[in-house]
């Protein structure tokens, strides 16, 4: 099952919730990478970028799919 075929079983209040709530987190994991990635003179490994760039990419997945749902939800489809 897709994220949006599980998105598009909640109400739109809900929907507009999490949406909320992915927005923050993103936010906090985007701000946290920049705190971590841009301090000067520590040394991370790859695995450390990877690791931030595959959670930004997942949570504005989940974004985008938030939004469709509520967007099919309120034209009636």
């Amino acid at each position: 099952m897709s994220l949006l075929e599980e998105y598009l079983k909640k109400s739109v209040d809900e929907l507009e919730t999490m949406l909320k709530t992915l927005n923050s987190d993103l936010e906090e994991v985007e701000e946290e990478r920049m705190f971590t990635l841009g301090q000067t003179g520590i040394h991370l490994p790859g695995a450390t970028v990877r690791k931030y760039e595959a959670e930004v990419k997942s949570l504005k997945d989940k974004i985008e799919n938030c939004k469709a749902a509520i967007e099919q939800k309120k034209s009636g489809n």
